[in-house]
């Protein structure tokens, strides 16, 4: 690795200087996170420990379902935490890692006060906390975490380089996806720290019967529209099924967007990709949805969630469809047009 850019250092010292004092520390990060977020969670966690002598407490809302998501905790050794039960008491001092505040994706407690903010997300104008580095240019927050241990003269053990590496391949779609030469350089430090065996196990985790019963039902109903295949609205397991529908399908030969619809309990997701690195995913993701809920993304990759708690399943089918519409409508095809993705089988056993 190259010696430490001017900066580092600096951003450091700034970051540790928002916390300094605080009695109780908390390390927060998106709702229902995926690898990115978990291993930057958790060399936040590291840090602040190894440089203030206290130890965080580590939590997000909602779930974690996704196979390689729980993989990524189980090679973790970090005690992670489900905001739903614990308390994050008045005065505390909070940091956001992988989200920000009021950006809609994460279950920040009402009237908390934030006091640092590390993130890769397009930054909102409403974030105004003591510390923020926020760098939309680069490919996964856990580059940015890499840079902050290494100005703390922290080498990461086996565990976090191992999960911080899968986390930037995660994101970047082993850079292939708005990946930079910091990711790149990142990864390269990460991958001789790390443990080959334990990247196996991520990338290749068993899955729950439910998952092939989910992906059965979404490809039954996923439509053609030339260069976009849509997944309308199908009832999800667990809440980031729906993003992993969303990169499976962007694999198809032909295909430059995927979007996939689901619904977990009162949530109406979303979650929209796209192959061309010059995509506009998250303002399209963002103009669908207006007022509706809320949404957020980068180029290549975005989604949203609308709460639908009080709706009928009616209601519920109708919103979808017309967010479906909008996003169609913002990818100039006709959502009248498209094809069904899977025929049914003939009755002799053969495919149309």
């Amino acid at each position: 690795m190259t010696p430490h850019p001017v900066g580092w250092t600096d951003r450091l010292a700034s970051l540790l200087d928002a916390v300094d004092g605080a009695d109780r520390l908390f390390v927060l990060t998106h709702d229902n996170p995926d690898p990115d977020a978990l291993a930057s969670a958790a060399a936040m966690a590291v840090l602040l420990d190894r440089t203030t002598g206290k130890t965080p407490r580590v939590a997000f809302g909602g779930i974690v379902g996704r196979a390689e998501n729980r993989a990524v905790i189980h090679e973790l050794e970090i005690d992670f935490e489900r905001l739903e039960d614990i308390e994050v008491t008045p005065g505390s001092t909070i940091t956001l890692v992988d989200t920000q505040p009021r950006a809609g994706n994460n279950s920040l407690p009402e009237g908390r006060i934030v006091s640092a903010v590390v993130d890769h997300h397009p930054v909102r104008s409403d974030t105004a906390v003591q510390f923020t580095d926020v760098r939309p240019g680069l490919g996964a927050c856990a580059t940015m975490m890499v840079q902050y241990l290494r100005a703390a003269d922290l080498e990461p053990d086996a565990w976090l380089a191992t999960a911080l590496f899968y986390a930037i391949q995660a994101e970047t779609m082993d850079l292939s996806r708005e990946a930079t030469p910091e990711d790149v350089e990142a990864s390269t430090y990460l991958y001789a720290l790390g443990d080959p065996a334990a990247i196996s196990r991520i990338r290749h985790p068993r899955v729950p019967v439910s998952y092939f019963r989910s992906l059965h039902t979404a490809l039954a109903a996923a439509t053609r529209h030339e260069r976009v295949v849509a997944v309308p609205m199908i009832s999800l397991p667990y809440p980031d099924l729906v993003a992993e529908i969303a990169d499976l399908l962007l694999q198809m030969h032909g295909v430059d967007w995927a979007v996939a619809i689901g619904r977990f309990r009162d949530r109406l997701l979303v979650s929209v990709r796209a192959r061309q690195s010059g995509a506009h995913a998250g303002s399209l993701v963002r103009t669908a949805f207006g007022d509706r809920g809320s949404a957020g993304g980068h180029g290549t990759f975005a989604g949203g969630q609308i709460d639908v708690r009080g709706k009928s399943d009616e209601e519920v089918v109708e919103l979808a469809a017309e967010v479906m519409q909008d996003l169609l409508i913002g990818l100039e095809v006709d959502a009248d047009t498209g094809d069904l993705l899977v025929t049914p089988p003939r009755p002799d056993g053969e495919t149309t």
